[in-house]
């Protein structure tokens, strides 16, 4: 028993600590699109998931504050969107006649599928830093915080969505090797448990809102 446990605190541990990356990647991404070059949403459910809860929880804050509050929805969003799949299986037949899967491993699973679109953040740190005098780590947080300003290059939005449809499939592999869905149920399963995810991150977004409103400066 002791084990078991030791095992799903390490898998709820290194899925959160990936999500936190995967928001910290796309944070750098979401920031560099913000000067003059329009970002696009990942193709998969849970950054679009993270946009929501973010957008619609988010207060007139400090920056600083602003920049906690993006990290930490992106744990939030990959737990919410492990339980959709989670929740939902039984009842799209998707795991016949196996019982559902232990809800720390897909959600860590599921985590290392966004492994794509989490690689170029520590690239695109390094490209903040980068000043006219060399590496700038106090130029970066200005960048981070929008205190600073850098020209996104070109290639930049094309790469993200090429390495999110990279994820996506990651995601989709791990779904059939999870579930073992019967034929013509996948997709339905797949897609009901993405509208479940954003009707939870937008009503747990209100709720956070609603919640800090009285901090509101």
């Amino acid at each position: 028993m002791k084990k078991a446990t030791t095992e799903r605190l390490v898998q709820w541990f290194l899925a959160c600590t990936l999500w936190l990356g995967l928001g910290f990647s796309l944070g750098w991404y979401y920031t560099f699109t913000y000067y003059g070059r329009s970002g696009w949403p990942m193709p998969t459910p849970e950054p679009c998931a993270a946009l929501v809860l973010y957008y619609f929880s988010v207060l007139n804050l400090a920056t600083e504050i602003q920049a906690v509050h993006w990290m930490l929805v992106f744990p939030l969003s990959g737990v919410l969107w492990a339980f959709a799949l989670w929740f939902t299986a039984p009842r799209f037949r998707a795991a016949p006649p196996a019982p559902r899967p232990a809800f720390s491993r897909l959600h860590l699973h599921l985590a290392v599928a966004a492994l794509p679109m989490i690689v170029p953040g520590p690239v695109m740190a390094c490209m903040a830093a980068r000043t006219a005098t060399g590496f700038s780590f106090g130029h970066m947080i200005d960048v981070a915080l929008r205190h600073s300003t850098y020209a996104p290059p070109v290639w930049l939005t094309p790469l993200y969505f090429t390495l999110g449809l990279c994820a996506l499939a990651w995601q989709v592999r791990v779904y059939y090797r999870t579930f073992r869905p019967a034929p013509g149920n996948p997709w339905l399963h797949f897609f009901a448990s993405a509208i479940l995810l954003v009707l939870l991150a937008c009503l747990l977004g209100a709720a956070v809102g609603f919640a800090l409103a009285p901090w509101q400066a």
